[in-house]
Protein backbone atom coordinates (compact mmCIF):
# COMPACT_ATOMS: atom_id res chain seq x y z
CA UNK A 1 0.00 0.00 0.00
CA UNK A 2 1.34 3.56 -0.36
CA UNK A 3 1.64 6.97 1.15
CA UNK A 4 -0.90 9.52 0.79
CA UNK A 5 0.12 12.20 -1.36
CA UNK A 6 1.73 15.01 0.24
CA UNK A 7 -0.10 18.24 0.14
CA UNK A 8 1.96 20.08 -2.70
CA UNK A 9 1.07 16.72 -5.01
CA UNK A 10 -2.47 17.30 -4.11
CA UNK A 11 -3.22 21.09 -5.29
CA UNK A 12 -4.76 21.68 -8.39
CA UNK A 13 -3.86 25.21 -9.19
CA UNK A 14 -0.34 26.83 -8.46
CA UNK A 15 -0.04 28.88 -5.25
CA UNK A 16 1.64 31.83 -5.41
CA UNK A 17 3.32 34.09 -2.25
CA UNK A 18 1.78 37.62 -1.62
CA UNK A 19 1.87 39.96 0.84
CA UNK A 20 -1.85 41.73 0.86
CA UNK A 21 -4.32 43.79 3.67
CA UNK A 22 -7.40 42.19 4.01
CA UNK A 23 -10.56 41.94 6.18
CA UNK A 24 -12.57 38.78 6.95
CA UNK A 25 -16.44 39.18 6.78
CA UNK A 26 -18.17 36.41 8.63
CA UNK A 27 -21.28 36.34 9.39
CA UNK A 28 -21.03 40.70 9.34
CA UNK A 29 -18.04 40.20 11.88
CA UNK A 30 -15.29 42.49 10.59
CA UNK A 31 -11.63 40.98 11.08
CA UNK A 32 -8.45 42.21 9.68
CA UNK A 33 -6.11 39.85 8.20
CA UNK A 34 -3.23 39.06 5.88
CA UNK A 35 -3.21 37.21 2.69
CA UNK A 36 0.76 35.25 2.61
CA UNK A 37 -0.11 32.68 -0.55
CA UNK A 38 -2.75 32.56 -2.39
CA UNK A 39 -3.98 30.45 -5.33
CA UNK A 40 -7.36 30.07 -7.83
CA UNK A 41 -8.33 27.34 -5.08
CA UNK A 42 -7.75 29.39 -2.06
CA UNK A 43 -5.80 31.24 0.66
CA UNK A 44 -3.28 31.39 3.48
CA UNK A 45 -4.11 34.15 5.41
CA UNK A 46 -3.27 35.46 8.89
CA UNK A 47 -5.41 36.90 11.55
CA UNK A 48 -5.97 37.76 15.43
CA UNK A 49 -9.32 36.24 15.79
CA UNK A 50 -9.99 33.05 13.84
CA UNK A 51 -13.13 31.57 12.54
CA UNK A 52 -13.80 27.77 13.51
CA UNK A 53 -13.24 25.14 11.06
CA UNK A 54 -16.07 25.26 8.42
CA UNK A 55 -17.37 29.16 8.95
CA UNK A 56 -18.04 30.28 5.78
CA UNK A 57 -16.96 33.50 5.23
CA UNK A 58 -15.46 36.80 2.73
CA UNK A 59 -12.32 37.89 2.02
CA UNK A 60 -12.18 41.82 1.01
CA UNK A 61 -9.03 42.47 -0.37
CA UNK A 62 -7.39 44.88 -3.41
CA UNK A 63 -6.09 42.37 -5.79
CA UNK A 64 -2.65 43.56 -7.46
CA UNK A 65 -3.04 46.19 -10.07
CA UNK A 66 -6.83 46.04 -9.01
CA UNK A 67 -8.61 49.53 -8.77
CA UNK A 68 -11.16 48.30 -6.61
CA UNK A 69 -11.84 45.61 -3.64
CA UNK A 70 -12.71 42.17 -4.59
CA UNK A 71 -14.68 40.12 -2.14
CA UNK A 72 -13.90 36.53 -2.55
CA UNK A 73 -16.33 33.95 -0.68
CA UNK A 74 -14.64 31.02 0.62
CA UNK A 75 -14.48 28.46 4.01
CA UNK A 76 -12.22 27.53 6.61
CA UNK A 77 -10.21 24.29 6.25
CA UNK A 78 -7.91 24.82 8.59
CA UNK A 79 -6.66 26.58 11.44
CA UNK A 80 -3.15 26.77 12.62
CA UNK A 81 -1.55 28.63 16.08
CA UNK A 82 1.28 30.21 15.07
CA UNK A 83 4.15 30.88 17.50
CA UNK A 84 7.97 32.29 17.45
CA UNK A 85 10.17 34.19 18.57
CA UNK A 86 9.49 36.65 15.99
CA UNK A 87 5.70 36.12 16.07
CA UNK A 88 2.68 37.30 18.61
CA UNK A 89 1.05 34.59 20.31
CA UNK A 90 -1.72 35.72 19.47
CA UNK A 91 -1.37 35.22 15.45
CA UNK A 92 -3.76 32.53 13.30
CA UNK A 93 -3.64 30.73 9.97
CA UNK A 94 -6.18 30.02 8.16
CA UNK A 95 -6.62 27.67 5.31
CA UNK A 96 -9.49 29.11 2.88
CA UNK A 97 -11.01 27.38 0.01
CA UNK A 98 -12.51 29.93 -2.49
CA UNK A 99 -16.10 29.50 -4.02
CA UNK A 100 -15.95 31.22 -6.94
CA UNK A 101 -17.58 31.71 -10.09
CA UNK A 102 -15.20 30.53 -13.33
CA UNK A 103 -15.25 34.32 -13.83
CA UNK A 104 -14.20 35.35 -10.44
CA UNK A 105 -12.02 31.86 -11.01
CA UNK A 106 -10.59 33.32 -14.37
CA UNK A 107 -9.69 36.99 -12.92
CA UNK A 108 -8.22 35.68 -10.02
CA UNK A 109 -6.00 33.31 -12.20
CA UNK A 110 -4.69 36.38 -14.33
CA UNK A 111 -4.59 38.72 -11.66
CA UNK A 112 -1.61 35.96 -10.14
CA UNK A 113 -0.28 35.21 -12.82
CA UNK A 114 0.63 39.21 -13.83
CA UNK A 115 1.10 39.56 -10.05
CA UNK A 116 3.97 37.03 -9.72
CA UNK A 117 5.24 37.18 -13.07
CA UNK A 118 7.37 40.05 -11.70
CA UNK A 119 8.13 38.09 -8.36
CA UNK A 120 9.01 34.75 -7.54
CA UNK A 121 7.45 31.74 -8.94
CA UNK A 122 4.81 29.46 -7.80
CA UNK A 123 5.22 26.58 -6.00
CA UNK A 124 3.92 23.81 -6.50
CA UNK A 125 0.15 23.47 -7.97
CA UNK A 126 -2.63 23.24 -6.24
Amino acid sequence: MSDPPADSDRRRYPRYSVRLDAAIDEAGKLRRAAVRDMSQGGAFVTTTEAPPVGAELRIRMTLPGAESEEALDGRVVRVVEMRGDAMPDHITGLGIEFKLTPEQRAKLRDVLLRYCSDSEPPSSPR
